[in-house]
């Protein structure tokens, strides 16, 4: 009988245990749209902003990370993985206080085929309706080629890139669309901040 009398204190204090574990305070995840979806939130490196304004995207292929932006959402639907070879997704955010809404599709690629350079930017050209040319320069491991353009007609502006490594077959594709969120208010295209956070989002693209 004391047996099971000691058996039945030690369960109770097991559980016991577990349940003041369980009830410790949790932090609260920050109050931003990318944590308060559920799916971006499992991009995310760490809930602490890398820079002003932006938190770091890991990629789940973990071939690459780069900046993202605070209030951004990635859409489930898009989203596609092959592995450690490939990655497509999208994401969107609307900025309230400059009128715009912007769409970023990315696409990873680890293959051979990253080499042929004036393929992969026509390839991009043609997905994204640019017929620019794209400047070319380097940033660290990386050769980066940028494009922009305003388009009048359909009323949006955008930035597109192609960022490649230079120690690897890794690389990304990044296409921009901004527009004004409400035509009936006026709308600066591209938005002030719009270029100078495009070129830190494309610039922190780091390869694995």
């Amino acid at each position: 009988m004391r047996g099971i009398i000691t058996l039945t204190l030690t369960c109770l204090f097991f559980i016991s245990s577990g349940c003041s574990k369980n009830s410790l305070p949790v932090e609260p995840l920050p109050n931003t749209e990318a944590f308060k979806n559920e799916f971006t939130r499992e991009f995310m490196k760490s809930d602490e902003e890398t820079e002003d304004g932006f938190y770091t995207f890991e990629s789940k292929t973990k071939g690459y990370t780069m900046l993202f932006p605070v209030n951004a959402e990635i859409s489930t639907m898009d989203y596609e993985q092959i592995k450690s070879l490939y990655e497509a997704l999208s994401y969107s955010e609307k900025v309230d206080k400059e009128n715009i809404s912007y769409f970023m599709t990315v696409n990873f690629e680890d293959s051979s085929d990253t080499d042929d350079i004036q393929i992969n930017l026509g390839i991009l050209s043609d997905v994204s309706g640019y017929e620019g040319d794209y400047k070319e320069y380097r940033s660290g491991e990386k050769t980066i080629y940028f494009g922009e353009k305003r388009n009048e007609e359909n009323g949006y502006y955008s930035y597109v890139a192609y960022i490649a490594s230079d120690g690897s077959n890794k690389a990304v594709s990044l296409n921009y669309h901004s527009r004004c969120t409400n035509k009936e208010t006026s709308c600066e295209l591209p938005g002030p901040g719009e270029k100078e956070k495009i070129n830190r989002i494309v610039e922190s693209v780091e390869f694995k």
